[in-house]
């Protein structure tokens, strides 16, 4: 594959990345905590374009691929990787109600044009406090009477619970069943309850909250997938190419400042930029950020080829995030004492890189993923 991106490649990262430093940096502050604003940057950053990036153009959407919607979100994160973060799981949530499921009612259908142009938002109800990052112990469950699935339980930590039009659940198929289904329910259905938004050390513009379903009732037309664990597997599998980029793209953007800082400020009369030994912690956070890029361009070449990813995108994931977390870190002392003040934009990047190292699986969950596979290879087979 080539590693060179192309001109419409790099001017669709250029686009990105400038709106974001331009229209996002300046009031990255104020949409911690202010989800009227955040909302009117979603909706300027949907007419922006970067709405519905993978949904085919004959469906209302731009019909990007992997790598070019992978460099989106590595764009955008340089301003904000909050902003990028929202964008990208709004966007894979769209793009699966679109093309992922086979034989999707037409009036289900029929709202991916809202969905493609930002008018109508999306949530994805998998987590539940007590199954965390193993959604094969989900509890919530759906029985099938008639014409109609009735929902019980209850999900936790939902990005955009309170704000979405539209959620995707996955449910067991009965309350003894091991099989998952996933199901559509839109957000005005008869009890489906939205509970308390969760405080969190960054993105507290965006309501993350819990659901109930209580008796909460869905036509039969409304599932979307018998196999509701593969369906959220391949889901968290496209998450792990995306999560990666903002990840690339906040310790990109934390290198760059903390560099153009230290070339301007002056320690025993000469540029601390000059010093040796900071010239060398800059080499390699550069080296270790080039070397997760290249991952990434592999694991979206991979995802675009329509082969196996699980494997790819659990290292990309672990390395890019794991990245991001030392290299902010390192560039918060780079940085000083400029580095320590609230809501500094090196501070609230460190937050992004730990929130990136817990969402759509943890870094232990990558190392199992990862080493299981490789342990796969040599160990034994069992009879």
């Amino acid at each position: 594959m080539n590693f060179l991106l192309n001109k419409e490649q790099q001017a669709i990262f250029e686009k990105a990345k400038s709106y974001s430093l331009e229209c996002l940096a300046p009031v990255a502050v104020e949409l911690e905590s202010d989800p009227e604003l955040l909302k009117a940057k979603m909706k300027e950053i949907a007419e922006q374009g970067f709405y519905g990036l993978g949904i085919p153009k004959d469906m209302g959407g731009q019909g990007y691929n992997y790598l070019q919607m992978a460099l989106v979100y590595e764009g955008l994160a340089h301003g904000s990787g909050i902003m990028s973060f929202l964008l990208q799981l709004q966007n894979n949530i769209n793009m699966e109600i679109a093309t992922f499921y086979d034989d999707t009612d037409p009036e289900i259908l029929s709202v991916v044009p809202d969905l493609a142009n930002g008018t109508k938002t999306t949530a994805f109800a998998l987590t539940e406090s007590a199954s965390g990052c193993d959604p094969s112990a989900t509890n919530a469950y759906a029985e099938l009477q008639g014409d109609f699935y009735h929902i019980q339980g209850k999900k936790d930590w939902i990005t955009n619970a309170q704000d979405a039009d539209y959620f995707n659940v996955m449910v067991k198929d009965g309350k003894d069943s091991k099989n998952m289904i996933m199901l559509f329910v839109p957000k005005e259905t008869a009890g489906l309850k939205y509970l308390e938004n969760r405080e969190r050390l960054i993105g507290n513009g965006i309501i993350v909250g819990s659901l109930e379903f209580d008796n909460c009732m869905v036509p039969k037309k409304n599932l979307l997938s018998a196999d509701g664990f593969k369906e959220a597997l391949k889901a968290i599998d496209v998450a792990r190419v995306f999560t990666p980029a903002i990840a690339i793209g906040v310790a990109q953007h934390a290198v760059d400042s903390v560099s153009q800082y230290l070339g301007t400020r002056e320690s025993f009369g000469k540029p601390i930029l000059t010093n040796q030994g900071v010239q060398w912690q800059i080499a390699e956070m550069t080296t270790k950020i080039e070397a997760a890029r290249c991952l990434l361009y592999k694991t979206a070449a991979v995802m675009d080829s329509g082969e196996p990813v699980a494997f790819t995108a659990a290292m990309n994931k672990l390395f890019a995030t794991d990245v991001a977390m030392e290299v902010t870190v390192q560039c918060a002392q780079l940085f000083g004492a400029e580095g320590f003040m609230k809501n500094s934009p090196i501070s609230q990047a460190i937050a992004v890189a730990k929130m990136l190292q817990i969402v759509d699986g943890t870094t232990e969950i990558q190392k199992i993923v990862v080493g299981r596979a490789i342990a796969r290879q040599y160990l034994p087979r069992t009879k």
